[in-house]
């Protein structure tokens, strides 16, 4: 029996950080994911790979963005009100972030 070629079923899979090179392509992938929802500007995506760079991770399958995750830091809180997205995520610029915080907290998802 000949050996098998499976190339033609493998992907080029590339994890990384977020880039404000991905934001057309992320802001397309959000109008797919979230429907109805305006997707975050250049501003909110610029201020979260400023603050907290290592927490913006992107999934490229042959060359193409195919999924994304962006997240914060926090101190743990009971009192914080941990589904209030907004106040959680700051609206998306996560100026909030606590480098040294005890929680990492998922603000999005999408693939």
């Amino acid at each position: 029996m000949e050996p098998l070629d499976l190339k033609e079923f493998e992907w080029n899979i590339v994890v990384r950080q977020l880039t404000m090179d991905d934001y057309d392509a992320l802001a397309e992938m959000a109008k797919k994911c979230f429907p109805g929802m305006q997707p975050w500007g250049r501003d909110q995506i610029e201020s979260q790979l400023a603050i907290f760079p290592e927490g913006q991770i992107c999934i490229e399958i042959d060359g193409k963005l195919a999924a994304s995750s962006s997240s914060l830091m926090l101190e743990y809180d009971p009192a914080l009100e941990w589904h209030n997205w907004k106040a959680v995520a700051d609206e998306g610029y996560i100026r909030n972030h606590k480098p040294k915080g005890d929680t990492l907290y998922g603000i999005e998802i999408m693939v």
